[in-house]
């Protein structure tokens, strides 16, 4: 209950910072589901993210992802610092907190700890209009390697590594 407050006031307090702090805020969507399709993995995962800069190199994002099999779900949360070394492109992101809830799982414990490192490159064009290819590396200290072949059983997905295709909009710039 208490990482579930953290999280809350997090994001209570992340927000609204950006919305002052910064000359863009925006969204993303991932549709990199579509490989959960082709690899017959009979489980899918969805993501978006909320964004904001909080200076020309340092983003915060608040990625939610849903991951879900025939009976059981997983909904997850995090508080993610990226950094963009040139201002624009390429990128580098560090959960600083990341956290799911399983519903319906006999596997899994009802909360998850996670944590997760993602590298890609952000074309932006158009009016706010941008795409994101990236790849996602869960747990790569190995910190919580018992959650994650836990979650590797229940959801065939959910795998160390993950191709990721975002695309979003700057509402705010």
């Amino acid at each position: 209950m208490r990482k579930t407050l953290i999280m809350a006031i997090i994001i209570c307090v992340v927000l609204p910072a950006g919305v002052f702090c910064s000359g863009k805020m925006g969204f993303g969507a991932d549709l990199a589901s579509v490989q959960d399709i082709f690899l017959g993995q009979n489980s899918y995962q969805i993501s978006l993210d909320f964004r904001t800069m909080v200076s020309d190199e340092f983003q915060i994002r608040i990625p939610l992802s849903a991951t879900f099999i025939r009976t059981s779900f997983m909904i997850e949360g995090a508080l993610m610092l990226v950094y963009y070394p040139w201002q624009t492109g390429p990128f580098l992101g560090l959960s600083v907190f990341q956290m799911g809830f399983t519903c319906q799982c006999p596997d899994l414990e009802n909360l998850v700890n996670l944590n997760e490192v993602q590298i890609g490159w952000t074309f932006e064009f158009g009016p706010g209009l941008f795409v994101e290819p990236s790849l996602v590396v869960r747990d790569p200290s190995g910190t919580f390697s018992d959650e994650y072949s836990r979650l590797k059983g229940a959801f065939p997905c959910y795998t160390t590594f993950r191709g990721k295709l975002s695309f979003g909009w700057y509402f705010w710039r």
